[in-house]
């Protein structure tokens, strides 16, 4: 840590008098004085925070450059079987597969952040939702989302956004939360209440939900929410400028 200091500190010393001496100089200065790396300290903290902060954004940074270079070199390919729900254009160039909890509240924002990339990269995204239910109570939102699919993507999409934006309700454990937001979100639309509660009793589409936490832990996600973006792993819930900024490096090339 005391070695990281007297860097940051010399940096300091560098942006201040780098006109009047010579890199090597200071830090022979520096070396000889070591009294000075603490008057610094003393003097400047708050430049030295901003040094700091500087450092390890650029570090941040370029982790996350050198993590999208190893993707794009090794691409995962997560399944995305026939009927699967998906949002945006089918012809898309950017894929994205989100690994996601209706009761995690990162993953609501990483869901909004999803809604307004699609907005604004129409025609250029398109959007797999695959589940990883840990929390308590997750999981039947998460059956019931794709037993919706299978009748009506519009309406299971629908459930979805009420179900991240009323995550208190669901978390009761109750059931009643998940039977509102369903009525909500099929309001108008013909969803047969039979078929619907078959599916979501059906064992095939309990392994469906297992599936998808047994493809993300393969690929190492250890938390939600996560994304895959044309094979590239992203953790974490990301600005939108920030996957605006990922969308520009894994865009393939006209």
């Amino acid at each position: 840590m005391r070695k990281i200091v007297l860097c940051l500190v010399t940096l300091l010393f560098l942006g201040a008098c780098a006109p009047a001496m010579p890199r090597d100089q200071v830090a022979q200065v520096l070396r000889d004085n070591p009294q000075l790396v603490f008057d610094a300290l003393k003097r400047d903290k708050a430049q030295l925070v901003d040094v700091l902060n500087a450092a390890v954004q650029e570090r941040d940074s370029q982790d996350r450059l050198d993590s999208i270079a190893q993707g794009l070199a090794n691409p995962l390919k997560p399944e995305l079987a026939a009927g699967r729900p998906f949002w945006g254009a089918a012809d898309a160039p950017v894929t994205i597969v989100e690994y996601s909890d209706f009761l995690c509240g990162y993953c609501a924002q990483g869901a909004s952040t999803m809604q307004e990339l699609l907005r604004r990269r129409s025609g250029q995204v398109r959007l797999y939702f695959k589940h990883f239910p840990v929390r308590p109570g997750s999981l039947e939102p998460a059956v019931m989302f794709e037993a919706l699919a299978m009748q009506d993507q519009a309406v299971a999409w629908k459930f979805g956004e009420l179900a991240f934006a009323n995550q208190q309700a669901l978390a009761d454990g109750s059931g009643k939360g998940v039977a509102a937001l369903l009525t909500s979100a099929a309001a108008g639309a013909k969803i047969d209440q039979v078929r619907l509660k078959k599916d979501m009793e059906s064992p095939a589409m309990r392994a469906r939900i297992e599936a998808d936490v047994a493809e993300a832990k393969r690929f190492g996600v250890e938390g939600t929410p996560t994304f895959v973006v044309n094979g590239v792993l992203v953790r974490g819930a990301l600005s939108i400028g920030e996957f605006e900024e990922l969308l520009g490096l894994v865009m393939p090339k006209k």
